[in-house]
C-alpha cells in the first residue's frame, strides 16, 4: 500500500495556494507521491482537487465571534476534523498543514492527538498588519502550540515565518522556506493575446489598462484601488480598470464603482481558469494589498512584463526591488504613479523576458519549489 500524505488548506477556486498547489503537487503525483486532501475553504472551495487525491472537504467555521451559533459551528468543525484526520490517518503518517493565521490552532492539536509522526505547519501568509489586539493574543497562542506538537516549520517568506514562529524555532534545522514556485515560461507575453482579450472585453489597443488579480477580500485592498482609479481616470479619460477575481467582497466592491459613476471603465471578470492569457492586456498591475506574502498574481504579471504599482505592507519584495512601492494612506499618490506610468514607452516582449529571467535566477519556479518539497516528504513511501 502507498503511504499517504496528508495535506490540509483554505483552498478556494481563485486563491494563490490553490494555484500552487495544482502547480506544484502535478509533479510531485506523477513522481508517486500520494496525498489526502482536505479543504477547509469556506468560500467557493476548489474541488478540481479531487483529482490529486484522495479528497475532504469540512467549511471552517465563521471566523467572526461575535457570529451567530459560533461556539456550535467551532465544535462540528472540530468534530467533524478528528473524523477525517483519523480516515487520513490509515494511509498517512505525516501531516502538512497549510496555514492563514494560528487564531485557532485546532487543525495543529488534532493532528497531534490522531498521532501523526510528522506535523508539518506552513506559514502561507503574513496578517500581523490586519489583526487587532485579541487576534495578536491569540495568534501567540498558536505559536506555542507550534513549538509544542509541530515537528517541520515551513514558511513562504521570512515575514511569515516571523508571523508563526519564535526565533528559536527558526533556529531548528526542521525549519525551512519555500517560496512560491511558479510555471515561469507560461506567464510569458503575447501580443496575438492582448489584441484578442481587449476586443473580447471592448477595450481599444490604445487605452491604458491597469489590472489586478486576486480574491474580493479586506487584505487585497480593492476599495483603496477604486480610489486611486477613480482619481487617475478623471486626469486620463482613456483608461480601464480589469479586475480578476471573485471573492465575498465584490459585491461592496461593485456599488463602490457604481456610486462613483465609472461603471464604464471598470470591467469585472469574475474567476477565470486562464488568468495567464487575460493578464496580456495589463500595462500596469495594480496591487494595493494591506498585507501579504509575495503574491502568486504578482509574479504572474511580473513575469508577463507588466509594470507593477505595489504596497510597501508586502512582506516578500527582493525579486521586484527595482520597482517602487508606495504608502497606503494617500490614493491621489497612486493615481499620480498611473499617471506616470501612462506617458512611458517600453517594449512589452523584452520586459517579460527580463523578468523571466530574473523569477528564474531567483528560484521562484516550479522545479524549485517541487524539489524542495520532495526534500521536505522525503521519497514516497510503501508499505507491504
Amino acid at each position: 500500500m502507498r503511504q499517504k500524505i496528508t495535506v490540509l488548506g483554505f483552498f478556494s477556486e481563485d486563491s494563490g495556494l490553490t494555484c500552487f498547489f495544482k502547480t506544484n503537487y502535478r509533479a510531485l503525483v506523477a513522481e508517486g507521491y500520494g496525498f489526502n486532501i482536505i479543504n477547509i475553504a469556506n468560500y467557493r472551495p476548489a474541488r478540481e482537487l479531487k483529482a490529486l487525491g484522495s479528497y475532504y472537504e469540512i467549511p471552517f467555521y465563521f471566523s467572526d465571534i461575535n457570529g451567530r451559533n459560533f461556539f456550535q459551528k467551532r465544535r462540528n468543525f472540530n468534530r467533524e476534523l478528528k473524523r477525517i484526520y483519523d480516515q487520513c490517518k490509515i494511509t498517512s503518517n505525516t501531516v502538512h498543514l497549510y496555514l492563514n493565521a494560528l487564531c485557532d490552532s485546532a487543525p495543529i492539536s488534532l493532528a497531534h492527538k490522531a498521532n501523526f509522526n510528522r506535523i508539518i505547519v506552513h506559514a502561507y501568509a503574513d496578517y500581523s498588519k490586519m489583526f487587532n489586539f485579541a487576534e495578536k493574543k491569540l495568534q501567540l497562542m498558536g505559536c506555542k502550540v507550534v513549538e509544542k506538537y509541530a515537528t517541520d516549520f515551513v514558511a513562504v517568506s521570512q515575514e511569515a515565518a516571523d508571523f508563526f514562529y519564535y526565533k528559536k524555532v527558526q533556529r531548528r534545522p526542521s525549519f525551512r522556506i519555500i517560496k512560491n514556485g511558479i510555471a515561469v515560461r507560461k506567464q510569458r507575453y503575447h501580443e496575438e493575446q492582448n489584441l484578442y482579450y481587449r476586443k473580447k472585453y471592448e477595450i481599444d489597443s490604445k487605452t491604458f489598462v491597469i489590472g489586478n488579480v486576486g480574491r474580493f477580500i479586506n487584505a487585497k485592498n480593492h476599495s483603496f484601488l477604486i480610489n486611486s482609479f477613480n482619481l487617475f481616470q478623471k486626469i486620463y479619460p482613456n483608461t480601464k480598470l480589469v479586475l480578476i477575481g471573485d471573492g465575498p467582497q465584490i459585491e461592496n466592491i461593485r456599488q463602490q464603482v457604481y456610486q462613483m459613476h465609472i461603471e464604464d471603465k471598470v470591467v469585472f471578470t469574475g474567476f477565470l481558469e486562464n488568468t495567464e492569457e487575460v493578464q496580456n492586456i495589463f500595462n500596469v498591475f495594480a496591487y494595493p494589498a494591506i498585507c501579504d506574502s509575495l503574491s502568486l498574481s504578482l509574479l504572474h504579471s511580473v513575469a508577463n512584463g507588466a509594470i507593477p504599482v505595489i504596497s510597501n505592507t508586502q512582506s516578500e519584495t527582493g525579486i521586484i526591488k527595482e520597482f517602487d512601492t508606495l504608502a497606503l494612506d494617500d490614493p491621489q499618490e497612486w493615481a499620480d504613479e498611473f499617471h506616470r506610468l501612462s506617458q512611458l514607452k517600453y517594449n512589452r516582449s523584452i520586459q517579460s523576458e527580463k523578468m523571466m529571467t530574473k523569477l528564474i535566477e531567483s528560484g521562484y519556479t516550479v522545479s524549485t519549489s517541487a524539489k524542495q518539497l520532495r526534500e521536505l516528504y522525503g521519497a514516497p513511501q510503501w508499505e507491504d
